[in-house]
């Protein structure tokens, strides 16, 4: 077993991209062109819709409720398009630390490995949205109680109540932090054998969670400020004025020909860049914990998308 540094393991994701640029470019490659085949489908299948929510922004809750639906469609589209490429692009930060031998497109792939990480995910929504319950149905229980004793108390409660169950929350997505890298380093859903392992390291890791989370947070905030620098003195010598910085973070997807401009063509490289940073600054402290809590025994031989 090695030490674990939260400081350390907070940065080894900036190592990462630092020490692999051609994968960084593959992974931007691949954010732009998932960005692009999103905007196409919210296009094809909600622009009209998202079109007259930018144009009636307090519209009436029944013709919300009827925009919405009309967006329905392209989120049944979206929301598995999303969830196979987050499965996908944590499975190549892994692969290239736990499995550096399997190469391929940025160590991109889409198998076994990542159809386990797809499924621990939806488990994962299952048990939030049962423990979300539960811990709703604990709050009325302790208000009920505190109104029948001591009315005068239901405000101090509540918000100790919140602070509970907030920490609570927090305590178990720690605990339970290093499921995906355990799942992909075993070849099988480990869907708690994260706790045990966890035992005794909360406070450092949510150190590294928390130090990754901010410096990424820093990172994209400048960068923020530099692209709508730049893009500002792009849209004022094209003679579009401002109002093309603001078009980026409010585009119209009334159709493909008006929604695809200079602008915005810069602005899905540059998120696209930032994602490519962003999810091994995030994942990375993972890798880095499991190395740390165990001592790897060899990892199975590589089966070529063997069954889960």
């Amino acid at each position: 077993m090695t030490t674990f540094s939260s400081g350390d393991a907070a940065f080894e994701g900036f190592r990462l991209t630092r020490e692999n640029p051609r994968v960084v470019l593959a992974w931007s490659i691949f954010h732009f062109v998932v960005s692009s085949i999103g905007a196409v489908v919210l296009i094809a299948f909600g622009g009209d819709a998202m079109t007259q929510l930018a144009e009636q922004p307090e519209a009436a809750p029944d013709e919300m409720t009827a925009l919405l639906r009309q967006m329905a469609p392209a989120y049944l589209i979206l929301a598995p398009l999303g969830l196979a490429t987050m499965s996908a692009i944590a499975a190549a930060v892994y692969r290239l630390q736990l499995r550096p031998q399997e190469g391929g497109f940025g160590h991109l792939r889409f198998g076994a490995d990542e159809i386990r990480l797809v499924l621990l995910t939806l488990i994962y929504y299952v048990l939030a949205v049962i423990g979300l319950v539960g811990l709703i149905l604990l709050a009325g229980v302790i208000a009920g109680v505190v109104a029948a004793v001591a009315p005068d108390a239901q405000a101090p409660a509540a918000w100790a109540t919140l602070l509970f169950c907030g920490g609570l929350i927090i305590y178990a997505l720690v605990r339970l932090s290093l499921a995906p890298v355990l799942t992909f380093q075993e070849r099988r859903l480990v869907v708690f054998g994260s706790w045990s392992l966890t035992r005794g390291h909360f406070w450092r890791l949510l150190g590294a969670y928390v130090l990754a989370g901010l410096t990424i947070a820093v990172v994209t905030l400048l960068t923020t400020v530099i692209f709508a620098a730049v893009l500002g003195i792009i849209s004022v010598t094209m003679g579009r004025g401002l109002e093309g910085v603001g078009a980026v973070f409010q585009p119209d997807f009334s159709s493909i020909s008006a929604y695809v401009t200079v602008e915005t063509f810069i602005y899905l490289v540059v998120t696209a860049v930032l994602n490519a940073i962003y999810y091994p600054v995030i994942l990375s402290p993972q890798v880095v914990a499991y190395r740390a809590f165990r001592t790897p025994e060899p990892a199975p031989p590589y089966e070529g998308g063997a069954g889960i």
